[in-house]
């Protein structure tokens, strides 16, 4: 079995124009992949940052995945939100990105969006609109393409990629 280690952590989160963030994140993956080691989903803890600055959450990733085929290979799904003053949480962005193939260390950064609510929803404040199937419409552009969307900021990454008997599978790294 071909193996992928997926070591490093959610740096921060910057150009939200909500404070008090915090992070969700899922590793999602083809019906050949295994998560053999490590937890495939997690939250990070909440952040209030100052004006202008960016969220930091230094939450640790330490997978390790098995596969037989790359088909579908691993992405790691965010979802970043914001929590107001009395406590209710809302959506603040979607984003996804395709995990290295490369061996070695890697900044990522991952652009986020959210749907865009009607003019009422964002003068009320939290519980704007969010998506049912997170996972079907952030890695599908055919699907996202029929929302009217908006941009939201960024999540910093640090992932370090080490591969293990990928050559037996005909892969290259």
């Amino acid at each position: 079995m071909a193996e992928l280690h997926l070591i490093g952590q959610i740096e921060s989160g910057c150009g939200f124009s909500e404070r008090r963030l915090f992070c969700k994140w899922g590793l999602h993956a083809g019906a050949g992949w295994t998560l053999l080691a490590g937890a495939g989903a997690g939250q990070t803890h909440l952040d209030e940052p100052q004006a202008g600055e960016a969220a930091q959450w230094g939450h640790p990733l330490d997978l390790h995945l098995g596969t037989r085929g790359l088909q579908g290979w691993p992405r790691l799904l965010l979802e970043v939100w914001h929590v107001d003053t009395w406590g209710r949480r809302g959506l603040a962005g979607y984003g996804v990105c395709a995990v290295p193939s490369a061996p070695g260390c890697h900044r990522v950064t991952v652009v986020t969006w959210r749907p865009r609510g009607t003019r009422r929803q964002r003068l009320l404040g939290p519980g704007g609109p969010e998506l049912r199937d997170p996972l079907g419409t952030a890695t599908a552009a055919t699907e996202r393409f029929r929302l009217r969307t908006e941009s939201a900021g960024t999540v910093r990454l640090r992932l370090g990629v080490v591969a293990r008997h990928m050559a037996r599978y005909g892969v290259a790294l």
